[in-house]
């Protein structure tokens, strides 16, 4: 009787230390996702020129991290996060988007570096310094997805400064980037859908800008294309052409929604 007692006291104490074992588990891999920051800047000295004008390069970015869920999930996620900042310091030089290695640190010296050596060939020309600032943030946390933005503005020389905005939006669940064929099950009707609600909001923004909508000054005399930049929202998605994507500089970056409602049954449920 005794070894009885023991061994169903034993299979007790074996359950119990599953049944923690478990919920600590459980409570790890769902553990609430919050969002802190990573920060890096970098300012030369200023350099007063011969025309008596002060001089100033710099560099700064400020980027989401994920803290909290499941640790593998938000690793791979914050990993392809920061990838992204980097594939984004773009320079002077730059004529084919490539991976960029290394830490940001370097790639900002770099930026630093390709400024001062512009500026000691060209000592006799008037110069003015360079920007770089990147920012962004979350746009969704869900069980199921997680979107966030990244805004880019950046300076070297000419009639005027660039600005582009990333949106990337991943499966909560695996830390995998989502194509669209992952957000909508039908991308034909999703640009039909889309187009009708481009030309409204368009057409209400020239409206308000006091000039008449003119079709044919979009898409550089192509047919509609959705833009590259998608976003998943609590709401819907969001969509944004990036100057110069769909129209000229001066309309700046273009961006329209679309509801759940307006999406009907091609938006998936497993990103709802």
């Amino acid at each position: 009787m005794k070894k009885l007692l023991l061994l169903f006291a034993s299979i007790i104490a074996l359950a119990s230390c599953q049944s923690k074992n478990e919920t600590t588990t459980t409570e790890t891999a769902s553990a609430e996702i919050k969002v802190d920051s990573v920060t890096y800047s970098l300012k030369t000295p200023p350099k007063i020129t011969k025309d008596g004008d002060t001089v100033i390069t710099s560099f700064s970015v400020k980027y989401p991290k994920l803290v909290g869920g499941n640790e593998a999930v938000i690793s791979k996620i914050n990993a392809q996060i920061e990838q992204m900042v980097k594939d984004q310091t773009f320079s002077i030089d730059d004529t084919v988007q490539t991976t960029k290695t290394g830490s940001i640190e370097s790639l900002a010296k770099g930026f630093v570096k390709e400024f001062e050596d512009l500026a000691a060939e060209n000592d006799d020309m008037p110069l003015m310094g360079w920007d770089y600032e990147g920012s962004g943030d979350t746009l969704l946390i869900s069980p199921k997805v997680i979107s966030i933005y990244y805004q880019v503005y950046s300076f070297t020389g000419g009639a005027h400064g660039n600005s582009n905005i990333t949106y990337l939006n991943f499966n909560a669940q695996t830390g995998d980037l989502l194509k669209l064929t992952d957000i909508v099950s039908d991308t034909t009707a999703l640009k039909k859908i889309a187009e009708l609600k481009f030309e409204k909001s368009q057409k209400a923004f020239a409206k308000d800008n006091d000039f008449e909508y003119d079709r044919a000054s979009y898409f550089w005399g192509n047919p509609f294309f959705l833009p590259a930049n998608i976003a998943i929202t609590k709401t819907g998605l969001l969509f944004m052409y990036n100057p110069y994507e769909a129209a000229a500089y001066a309309y700046g970056p273009i961006s329209f929604d679309l509801t759940w409602q307006e999406l009907g049954t091609i938006a998936k449920k497993e990103i709802r």
